[in-house]
């Protein structure tokens, strides 16, 4: 009747975790892996809690950088050369109806040279309308205390007022270091396409005071960006109309849906992209950075997971006996497979979910940690000064935690196919011979 029991029994049925269980916490003198099993959850628990926390913390990176970049510069971009006056209202109209877009406004884009105090820079000039500027809050509103980006020296008021826009115009501080000049100062600026005269065409010239200094926390963004009024851009580079209509959206990370919706707003046929085509080069760096950190920890729990292979090749070998003896009584060959199988993946799960636990903890914490590493060295070990950020970035992704829980997880299931398949093809006549 046993032997009819152990043969007919269903896959994974309770006798195959209770043999499975019972073999977990054999010890060492008994045939058992105890030890082995506990260095491959703590393996298992490593690995899994160093991938949660460093993809966290790059998730915290890219989400700050981001933030930084995006809350300083347009997400969606559509090219208006050669349109009229009216048609441009008609698709900044559309634009700012369509779902998902906070605000839109035209645009124009020049390089100058930027001459003060015997240095001369250049640097990109962005003619924007006062209001749409005031919008994007990175750049016109004064930083509060813990906040590292704003208007940092001078006032936003004096933008655009006055003859033609004013001469009134913002520039990064990284630019204004370069060129040592402060708020209040004046510069000269040196466009390229000037008036045409007998012995070629003379750069237009013309004086501008620095109404205001900002910084966005890029340092590549404060070097190189001046914003000024649009009809004084347009009438410095003798330009009749703006170069683009730029939106911005509320979800710029997640802009595909958004994009869908402008592309039917704008008439077929014009040239519409968004910052990622912008920024091309810096996405793909994000992207890729990412990707190879997930393969890289994704190996070290692999590499973690092969001391389940140890031990269930040292647990088969030492209960060779007790498997023959199963398999007189009825078992088949895929319970005893299954029984190694569980073994492994039982010691997988336990260590998956404590690593994910590890992680969790750690992420919540790491300000303390921060704190801690910096009293005992003495030593910030994230300077403000040189990250732009009062603290580590760090952002828990459920989809991130997901992975990295079910990979330990297939990572210890895998380790035990070579040891469970083994324990099946165990002859028993031959494991009893001696016996």
């Amino acid at each position: 009747m046993a032997e009819a029991r152990l043969g007919g029994a269903r896959p994974f049925s309770p006798f195959e975790f209770v043999i499975a269980m019972r073999y977990l916490r054999a010890r060492r003198k008994e045939g058992g892996i105890a030890l082995i099993a506990i260095i491959s959850f703590l393996g298992i628990t490593l690995g899994v809690a160093a991938l949660i926390i460093v993809l966290s913390i790059m998730n915290g990176f890219r989400y700050e950088l981001l933030s930084q970049l995006l809350g300083a510069q347009s997400h969606v971009y559509v090219d208006v050369r050669g349109l009229t006056e009216p048609e441009i209202d008609e698709i900044q109209n559309r634009m700012i109806s369509t779902p998902g877009v906070m605000n839109a406004g035209p645009r124009y884009e020049g390089q100058a040279l930027f001459t003060a105090n015997g240095q001369t820079v250049g640097a990109q000039v962005i003619g924007i309308e006062p209001s749409d500027l005031a919008n994007i809050e990175r750049i016109s509103r004064i930083p509060e205390a813990d906040e590292r980006y704003g208007l940092i020296g001078g006032t936003f008021d004096t933008f655009g007022v006055g003859d033609n826009g004013g001469d009134n115009i913002l520039i990064g501080a990284a630019l204004a270091r370069r060129l040592g000049v402060q708020a209040g100062d004046e510069i000269t600026l040196l466009a390229p396409n000037g008036a045409s005269g007998p012995f070629g065409t003379v750069p237009r010239r013309k004086a501008y005071t620095v109404g205001g200094v900002f910084t966005v926390g890029v340092h590549q963004f404060d070097q190189v960006v001046t914003f000024m009024p649009l009809e004084q851009a347009l009438l410095f580079f003798s330009q009749d109309g703006p170069l683009t209509l730029e939106a911005r959206v509320e979800n710029p990370v997640e802009i595909a849906e958004t994009m869908a919706h402008v592309r039917r707003a704008v008439p077929a046929g014009t040239i519409l992209f968004d910052w990622r085509d912008q920024s091309l080069a810096f996405y793909q760096a994000l992207q890729v950075e990412r990707f190879a950190m997930r393969l890289i920890l994704s190996v070290v729990i692999l590499i973690a997971a092969l001391n389940i292979i140890t031990g269930l090749v040292m647990l088969v070998k030492n209960k060779g006996r007790d498997i023959a003896i199963l398999r007189t009584m009825g078992a088949t060959r895929g319970a005893v497979m299954r029984v190694f199988l569980l073994i492994g993946t039982m010691i997988g799960m336990v260590g998956a979910l404590g690593g994910a636990a590890l992680g969790f903890l750690f992420v919540l914490n790491i300000e303390s940690i921060q704190g801690f590493i910096e009293l005992l060295t003495g030593v910030d070990p994230f300077n403000p000064e040189v990250y732009f950020l009062t603290r580590l970035p760090a952002r828990i992704d459920p989809g991130e935690v997901t992975f990295a829980i079910l990979f330990g997880l297939f990572s210890a299931f895998l380790a035990a196919l070579p040891p469970a398949w083994r324990a099946a093809r165990l002859d028993p006549v031959e494991a009893l011979r001696y016996e």
